[in-house]
């Protein structure tokens, strides 16, 4: 024979394979040829994984100095600016007469005002009929009115009447009254912490003196002394005159007596 047997041998197990397997693909439609009837080669051997080392863990981070902390800044001290002013009802007034002085409290800020005062000190040609105040308290001293107000937001105004009346101490040619505010709230502007009002009391009318011109007085007549000789028999007639009456009287006055 040209071939030898184990040629033969071979192809037969190989068609004998080749059958199964159309057999099988007939019969089931879903099954594989294997892998050594499809590429007549030997089956590939199998690669074995070589396990990947294990993650070593790195060195452990130290912790730095803590960073310091930060220093709180000082809070901002609550600056406020309260003002006062200060007006009059009348610009004149004389012994007798009333006068209302309207007194305004204000706050340009920032804050809120603290422990408001205002302090009015009334002089003593006048005399304190009625005080009133829109927020606050009034009380005195003597002659003082004194009005505790204490917060004043911003913006916020108090106002403030004291009436009073001119008495007989009051003295021409005007009067004056003066307020002032205190606060403990720092930042204050002191350039409008007082106020000032002034009022004219006129005085009696001054009396006119009369100018006198002077006139020209009559000066009494001069008797001059007789001077020369004695020669004027004139001089004598009147002693002549009233001796003659004189006798005439006597004559008479014996007349009626002889008669009597």
């Amino acid at each position: 024979m040209k071939y030898g047997l184990p040629k033969y041998v071979l192809l037969a197990i190989g068609t004998i394979m080749l059958l199964l397997a159309g057999a099988s693909v007939g019969t089931t439609g879903t099954a594989a040829a294997p892998l050594m009837a499809i590429t007549d080669t030997a089956e590939p051997p199998t690669r074995t994984s070589t396990p990947r080392p294990t993650n070593t863990p790195g060195p452990t981070n130290t912790p730095g100095p803590a960073a310091p902390t930060a220093t709180p800044r000082p809070s901002k001290p609550d600056l406020a600016d309260p003002a006062v002013s200060k007006s009059a009802s009348v610009s004149e007034a004389t012994i007798g007469d009333e006068i209302t002085f309207t007194i305004r409290v204000t706050n340009a800020g920032p804050n809120t005002a603290e422990d408001v005062v205002v302090t009015d000190p009334i002089p003593d040609y006048m005399d304190v009929i009625e005080a009133t105040t829109s927020r606050g308290n009034v009380s005195s001293n003597g002659r003082t009115v004194i009005v505790t107000i204490g917060k004043v937001f911003v913006g916020d105004e108090v106002t403030i009447r004291i009436r009073v009346r001119v008495n007989e101490r009051a003295l021409p040619p005007s009067g004056h009254n003066g307020v002032s505010i205190t606060t403990s709230s720092p930042g204050d502007n002191p350039g409008n912490n007082t106020s000032d009002v002034t009022f004219m009391i006129p005085g009696p009318p001054t009396p006119t003196v009369p100018v006198l011109t002077p006139t020209a007085t009559p000066l009494p007549p001069v008797i001059l002394p007789t001077t020369g000789a004695a020669d004027d028999t004139s001089s004598g007639a009147p002693l002549f005159a009233a001796l003659g009456m004189a006798a005439l009287l006597l004559s008479l006055f014996f007349r009626k007596k002889a008669r009597e």
